[in-house]
């Protein structure tokens, strides 16, 4: 395990040639690849599996290619770049090193292209994907045009960057791995802090460390949630850092909160600025949150805090952030990327909030690491929920260990939820269940950060071409 203080970028990434991306169908993968191409790099990569967004890259241009093998490694790459998910033992990277290559992790390079312009970076435990996605849609309203790579599909494309025209980049920083310390940005967000990616830091103290380092190398200002009691007390060290909050001790508030099952309004209430309304087509107090960081973050862009609340009205989620993959009059169906207790915990606030007769959850936790460590806050978190599915653990290449499998978070949920839980063997298995469980009135919520999703369009496909009375 890797102390996150002590990481450092290589010395020998490369600033134009040939590049060759491991895993390159990942959303954060594939944003990197085309701003790389951006930059002048010549960008080729591969991935065990396709889907949108390899196929939205072959369509920008992009060589993708099945697969692992060390015949994609040829003598005239200048790097090669991989995602964090893989293995060093895969024959590419062995290739890389015989031929003396330079192997570099996706959340290195993605920083080194942060130092021309201005640059805008996203971090944090919960909400970075969204409030990136905003940030950007308020941006681009606005006329600047932004160069963007997020963590996140903006639409059914499988699109999860843009290539501006001006010199303003906007990037979601991952900590999962603790590359966060190597941004350098002109603004820092961090949208909260919550010990998180027990499968790289040994301690609460470690993960914090590095979003401490982080916030100290912003080289502007540094916007920062002041209702996490943890990111509160890094950004009391950064001079000159704007809060923003439901505190009324932020420096940028939400009041008069007026929640929605179709979104939510509030007050934009911000020091010496008249109150502002706002209207989101996005339900959840969470995402007043993100909401307040993106305004806050396009402001210390130029964009005036009246103009960019104006301009979320039109926002759309990102993918799986209370997708609605199915409505009709009798069930909807619902795709959420949620894996942490605090994430479940905002998905259930909007589901209630659809005021449907019953909702059944099919939960995939992601992550035995995870599991182990925070399984007996799940049950709480699924307080709402009329009858929930367990899947099996997505390892997200991680083995198995003692206390971390479904079983195990089961232990959890026999001592303390008041619903009715089943547990699946596999997929297939849980898909048998809901279909036996699903009536109308239901709300169906999919959660999951694995491969869970293909779950929700299954669901979605079967209610519309099947009466489920």
């Amino acid at each position: 395990m890797q102390d996150a203080s002590k990481s450092k970028a290589p010395s020998d990434i490369p600033e134009g040639g040939n590049i060759h991306m491991l895993g390159i169908g990942g959303v954060g993968m594939a944003g990197l690849a085309m701003l790389l191409r951006s930059q002048g790099f010549d960008v080729s990569g591969c991935d065990i599996s396709g889907g949108r967004v390899t196929e939205w890259l072959r369509r920008e241009g992009i060589s993708v290619v099945s697969g692992h093998d060390a015949s994609h490694i040829t003598s005239d790459l200048s790097c090669v770049v991989r995602s964090a998910a893989i293995a060093p033992e895969e024959p590419e990277i062995c290739r890389a090193r015989e031929l003396g290559i330079p192997v570099v992790k996706r959340g290195v390079m993605l920083p080194s292209r942060l130092k021309e312009g201005t640059s805008l970076a996203v971090s944090g435990t919960h909400g970075k994907t969204t409030t990136a996605a905003m940030t950007v849609h308020i941006l681009s309203e606005a006329g600047r045009n932004p160069t963007f790579c997020i963590g996140g599909e903006i639409d059914m494309e499988g699109r999860v960057a843009g290539i501006g025209d001006e010199g303003l980049l906007v990037v979601e920083a991952d900590e999962s791995d603790g590359t966060l310390v190597h941004y350098h940005p002109t603004v820092g967000v961090i949208t909260n802090v919550e010990f998180d990616h027990m499968e790289h830091f040994k301690d609460e103290d470690e993960f914090l460390e590095c979003f401490a380092r982080f916030a100290a190398q912003v080289r502007g200002c540094l916007v920062a949630g002041i209702d996490s009691p943890l990111c509160r007390g890094i950004a009391e060290g950064i001079g000159g850092a704007r809060t923003f909050g439901f505190s009324e001790q932020a420096d940028v508030r939400a009041g008069n909160v007026r929640p929605g099952a179709e979104g939510v309004a509030f007050e934009l209430l911000a020091r010496g600025e008249p109150a502002v309304a706002v209207r989101l087509r996005v339900a959840g107090s969470h995402n007043v949150l993100n909401a307040l960081a993106a305004i806050t973050a396009a402001n210390e862009c130029g964009v005036d805090m009246s103009e960019a609340a104006r301009h979320l009205e039109s926002f759309h989620p990102v993918r799986r952030r209370f997708e609605v993959v199915f409505k009709s009059e009798d069930v909807t169906v619902v795709s959420d990327y949620a894996h942490h207790p605090t994430e479940i915990a905002a998905v259930m606030e909007a589901a209630v909030l659809q005021s449907r007769k019953r909702v059944i959850a099919v939960f995939q936790p992601h992550r035995y690491t995870r599991t182990l460590a925070l399984g007996s806050a799940f049950p709480d978190a699924f307080s709402g929920v009329d009858e929930l599915i367990l899947v099996p653990v997505y390892p997200a290449s991680e083995k198995p260990i003692s206390g971390g499998t479904t079983k195990d978070l089961a232990v959890h949920f026999r001592r303390s939820f008041k619903k009715t839980f089943h547990v699946a063997e596999s997929l297939e298995e849980s898909w048998d269940m809901l279909r036996g469980l699903v009536t109308p009135g239901d709300l169906v919520l999919i959660i999951g950060a694995g491969d869970i999703e293909q779950l929700a369009f299954r669901a979605a496909g079967h209610l519309q071409g099947e009466d489920i009375q």
